[in-house]
């Protein structure tokens, strides 16, 4: 790569011949030996399981992505008392010589901050859904709400929930 960066990129249903190959890679070989990591924990009653799989760059992605290396899988599947839940993510990576286990680190550590920060301004300030269309707007209402994020975590509680309902019912203690 001519910038000298590396990437793992999640491949969405935008990308559905990528998405499919990769799919069809993972169907045809769930475990390939010495490439898959798996990692087990209990939580909340629940039985979690995360399997992370790599497996070679097909020759002809090389056109359409720089630097390819490889794909990766990431099933989860959740025993609950009354489910069984399993869902399955796909990459992208141009890094190579890394083992399923610093794989299956690199991408749960990632998914810490999607969960925290990413799912806190969809769900808190509804920013996938604002329907704004002009650039610069939307980078503007997303600095305004980076900064509001902030100012309610750091003046008001840990608990954006609370922050956003003690902040909208006490306002004026917080005015000069």
């Amino acid at each position: 790569m001519t910038s000298g960066n590396e990437y793992v990129l999640q491949v969405k249903g935008n990308q559905p011949k990528l998405r499919a190959a990769i799919a069809a890679l993972h169907a045809a070989d769930p475990t390939p030996a010495g490439a898959t990591h798996r990692h087990e924990e209990r939580r909340d009653g629940r039985q979690l399981c995360w399997q992370t799989s790599v497996y070679p760059a097909a020759p002809h992605w090389q056109a359409d992505w720089a630097g390819v290396a490889g794909c990766v899988v990431v099933v989860k599947t959740v025993v609950g008392p009354r489910t069984t839940t399993q869902q399955t993510r796909y990459y992208l990576t141009s890094l190579r010589n890394r083992s399923a286990a610093d794989f299956a680190v690199g991408i749960r550590g990632h998914w810490g901050i999607e969960n925290k920060l990413h799912r806190t301004r969809d769900v808190h300030f509804s920013q996938d859904t604002n329907g704004i269309r002009h650039r610069v707007a939307a980078v503007n209402v997303a600095l305004f709400n980076t900064l509001a994020l902030n100012f309610l975590l750091t003046n008001v509680d840990a608990s954006i929930s609370y922050a956003q309902l003690f902040f909208a019912q006490n306002f004026k203690h917080f005015m000069p």
